[in-house]
């Protein structure tokens, strides 16, 4: 009898075992495929957010990298990682500033690699926001920082920055820089023929005018208009000049300054005729 029980236990003893085993390695199972949809998920939002980001639809690219973040599961890092700088790169492209600073922030408190690169995009960043803010000497320092990592665009915002803290030298310094790469800003143009008015020399005055004028960028033509009518007063073209301020009165908001200008070339047009 106790031989009988006995046998009887071990086969409820091997039974239990074997129900604990087979639910654990069901257990593992479901982990496991719980683990690899999740990655599926968050690799798939991830590759969405690649072809977004590549069109330029930085949006759209945003909400898919964010979706990919959401996805939490084991053995991801280092695509999360990469995921997040895109993230970060794509509200830097949004000038989402704020944003893109945050990002970095959390990639610089694990990478190793690319320190140097998150911390030129940050500081590009904080400088873009002074920038926007009207702290252009904050800015400054940022920008040069880019340029000296090879940001040849920044020498425009440099140059900005240099023109409203009355840094002649450096304004023109970087404005020519910047129309080597970009020869239809019409805002270096104007700016460089301004400074050479200024300076007395015509002739370089002209050929910034020259190249502002036939540039397809009309985002300066008030203030590029204004710097030609005082080259042709300068040059005593006075009839040129009174022309030109007729033109600008008839497209432009009459300030008291262009009023001056006109009742002035007015007199000297009359005299010259």
């Amino acid at each position: 009898m106790k031989q009988k029980e006995h046998t009887k236990g071990k086969k409820l003893l091997r039974l239990l075992v074997t129900v604990i085993i087979m639910a654990v390695i069901s257990g593992i199972g479901v982990f496991i495929i719980h683990i690899y949809n999740s990655i599926q998920a968050k690799s798939e939002y991830r590759d969405l957010g690649i072809i977004d980001y590549a069109n330029g639809n930085y949006v759209h690219a945003v909400v898919n990298f964010q979706a990919s973040l959401k996805e939490k599961t084991f053995f991801t890092e280092p695509l999360d990682r990469d995921t997040r700088l895109y993230l970060a790169d794509s509200y830097f492209l949004l000038n989402q500033y704020q944003e893109a600073i945050e990002q970095y922030d959390i990639l610089l408190e694990t990478e190793e690699e690319q320190i140097a690169y998150l911390n030129l995009q940050k500081q590009m960043a904080q400088g873009l926001i002074d920038f926007q803010n009207g702290d252009f000497e904050a800015a400054l320092p940022a920008f040069q920082a880019a340029i000296d990592a090879g940001h040849t665009e920044c020498t425009l915002y440099a140059g900005v920055c240099a023109v409203e803290l009355g840094r002649e030298a450096e304004s023109v310094a970087y404005l020519t820089t910047y129309l080597s790469y970009n020869p239809d800003s019409a805002y270096a143009c104007t700016q460089l023929a301004d400074y050479y008015l200024r300076q007395g020399l015509y002739d370089t005055c002209y050929q910034y005018l020259q190249q502002g004028l036939q540039s397809t960028d009309r985002s300066c033509d008030e203030e590029l208009l204004y710097v030609e009518i005082v080259y042709y007063e300068y040059k005593h073209e006075f009839n040129r000049a009174y022309e030109l301020t007729k033109a600008y009165m008839e497209t432009f908001p009459v300030t008291e300054k262009i009023q001056k200008e006109y009742d002035f070339l007015y007199t000297r047009q009359t005299i010259e005729e």
